[in-house]
């Protein structure tokens, strides 16, 4: 009996002798600047031991459970018992660095964990203003200064638009864009795009507007229309800063009334279109409008003619079937063949006018295509059976002259 107790008590001091050890191996962590870190300490057969988190310059941080610093940012996260975790929230760039657990065994225990922290990109500073106002000719310098970790490459877009999220890239990254030798065509939204690949991604829009003197286009030149009708002249002016356009009608400048409806329609960053509506047309509304637009930097005109516009009636053409009597030609007397006229009937090769005023000049023209067989003679149509005998009954009066002529010489 006192045998066994012996051995049972050398036992239990050979447990309780067995030193703390980490059951988690060496790990690296990394986090988003603004999330939480937690660093793993894992410690088994820790008794009566002691834990304690020290940073990268030997700062205590934690001893047990208890926080040793005033950052309340720091504790010690313990879900299990062999855990000892160190835990940091609203983790800061400057956090980063290496960290030690350590357990007060003679010597001490240490196991380091690698903070590893990475920040999203951010735009700084205000070098490039949001709008850029620049001439033709001139060079013009876009500035994105961004930071982040890692570096963010910085790609650039333009936009023509401001409707839309269609854009093109620009084949250069960098944060600053040089634009040489400006024109009108280089106006534009241009957006810096900064991305490390750690989301969130962040941009900037620059809007660059390019001055020039107004440009006038008119659709068309001439238009006509009739009378009582109403048309709508169009004149599309481009130019920055916009242009102030109106139209004008015998040295007045045209206004909104009952007669006249102007309107301004936006069609791309630098183009507008001007338009004036003119109803109830009559004798008076006819001759040349003009178009003025001008800015600062100039002023352009053009003109258009509004003319009547009349549809010329087709008339329809009638054809007679002829036909010869053979039997008033007698012997020893001359007498001219008696003409008979059937009833008129309407030419095929004439489309008919309905009545309508909005029909074309063009609409009454003669269908030759259509309408004429071989040789270009008329073709065969139906309900104008008469044009094929009139043809027969011609070369039977020639036959009848030229018999009636050698029976009178030979008599």
């Amino acid at each position: 009996m006192t045998y066994f107790f012996k051995v049972w008590t050398s036992f239990c001091l050979e447990v309780v002798a067995v030193d703390p050890s980490f059951e988690v191996p060496v790990v690296n962590v990394t986090v988003i600047e603004g999330s939480t870190a937690v660093l793993p300490c894992s410690v088994s057969h820790l008794n009566r031991h002691k834990i304690a988190w020290m940073d990268q310059w030997s700062t205590l941080l934690t001893y047990k459970k208890d926080r040793v610093i005033d950052d309340r940012r720091i504790s010690v996260n313990q879900p299990y018992p062999t855990e000892w975790n160190l835990q940091i929230t609203g983790v800061k760039y400057g956090d980063q660095g290496i960290y030690t657990c350590q357990v007060n065994t003679e010597p001490a225990k240490e196991q380091t964990v690698v903070l590893n922290v990475i920040v999203p990109p951010r735009i700084i500073g205000s070098q490039t203003p949001s709008h850029i106002v620049t001439k033709e000719g001139r060079s013009v310098s876009l500035i994105c200064n961004v930071t982040g970790v890692p570096r963010p490459t910085v790609t650039w877009y333009r936009k023509q638009s401001t409707d839309g999220d269609e854009k093109e890239r620009i084949g250069f990254k960098g944060e600053e864009l040089i634009i040489h030798n400006v024109t009108r065509y280089c106006g534009g939204i241009y957006e810096c795009l900064a991305d490390n690949n750690v989301p969130p991604a962040v941009k900037k829009q620059i809007r660059v507007d390019v001055e020039f003197p107004p440009e006038i286009r008119l659709p068309t030149k001439r238009i006509g229309q009739s009378k009582g009708r109403e048309t709508i002249l169009e004149c599309v002016v481009t130019a920055f800063p916009h242009a102030v356009s109106v139209w004008q009608f015998r040295g007045r400048e045209l206004s909104n009334s009952w007669k006249y409806r102007i309107e301004v329609f936006e069609e791309e960053m630098y183009t507008k279109t001007l338009s004036l509506r003119i109803v109830q047309l009559d004798e008076r509304d006819y001759g040349v409008y003009m178009c003025v637009a001008s800015n600062n930097l100039g002023k352009t005109t053009d003109t258009m003619e509004l003319y009547e516009h009349r549809v010329r009636k087709p008339t329809t053409q009638s054809t007679s079937t002829i036909s010869v009597t053979p039997g008033l030609l007698s012997r020893g007397r001359d007498r001219k063949p008696v003409v008979q006229s059937d009833k008129q009937v309407d030419s095929p090769l004439i489309k008919q006018y309905d009545g309508d005023d909005d029909e074309d000049e063009d609409d009454a023209r003669i269908n030759y295509i259509e309408s004429r067989g071989n040789y270009g003679r008329p073709a065969a149509v139906d309900g104008f059976k008469g044009s094929a005998t009139s043809v027969y009954s011609v070369q039977t009066v020639f036959v009848y002259i030229a018999l009636s002529l050698l029976y009178v010489l030979h008599h």
